[in-house]
């Protein structure tokens, strides 16, 4: 009988520390972004030209975040995307903040799935 505990004992240790490097973690809803100048407005937006500016570009809402700043490991977890933090090379393991803005312009480094992405979002 003995043998037979520590054999359970030694299971159960093994499943515990298989799940302890798992972070549980919610996928969030991705606002949808106003059409209009107005409703942009009404939702605490502002209605531009996002990136390099050129004759004739369409406007859009650069909308906001309510999660700004909070630890992320994929943008999934995010309104926005999840930042990788400066100076961390592509492809190494990182933790994240959420953007703040919905809608990201430019180069950015992000993380996607516990690792960093460099992007360049248009």
């Amino acid at each position: 009988m003995t043998s037979l505990r520590l054999l359970v004992l030694i299971t159960i240790a093994l499943i515990v520390s298989s799940c302890a490097g798992q972070r549980l973690v919610a996928t969030v809803a991705k606002p949808s972004i106003p059409q209009t100048e107005a409703e942009c407005g009404a939702r605490g937006g502002n209605w531009t030209a996002l990136g390099l500016p050129y004759p004739g570009k369409p406007k859009t809402c650069d909308l906001k975040t309510t999660d700004s700043g909070k630890v992320c490991s994929n943008s999934s977890e995010c309104q926005g995307s999840c930042i990788a933090p400066d100076g961390v090379a592509g492809g190494l393991k990182a933790i994240g903040k959420c953007s703040a803005y919905v809608s990201n312009i430019g180069n950015a480094n992000l993380v996607e799935h516990g690792k960093v992405e460099l992007l360049d979002i248009e």
